[in-house]
């Protein structure tokens, strides 16, 4: 894991939105509208993973991030994806 953000914010947001578009059940294109109930939020435990970035860091990213391209929910200190707002 490395301790900073070495991939660009473009990289990282884009992860982040192929992750939560492959949780979305029976999503065929970028658009979940409709899904109500059934969207599957996306763990920043799993974001770390895939990016290879530190979780503070990944949690940093979606703070400033939150309102803007992502919706986030908060947990303490866990931070889920809820909704892409910029698709």
């Amino acid at each position: 894991m490395t301790s900073d953000l070495e991939t660009t914010t473009d990289d990282l947001y884009e992860t982040i939105r192929e992750l939560w578009q492959e949780a979305q059940p029976g999503m065929t294109d970028n658009d979940a509208s409709g899904f109500g109930q059934s969207v599957v939020s996306i763990q920043d435990t799993a974001i770390a993973e895939r990016t290879g970035l530190e979780l503070a860091a990944v949690r940093d990213f979606l703070d400033n991030a939150d309102g803007v391209k992502f919706e986030v929910g908060r947990d303490g200190e866990t931070r889920t994806v809820k909704a892409l707002i910029d698709l």
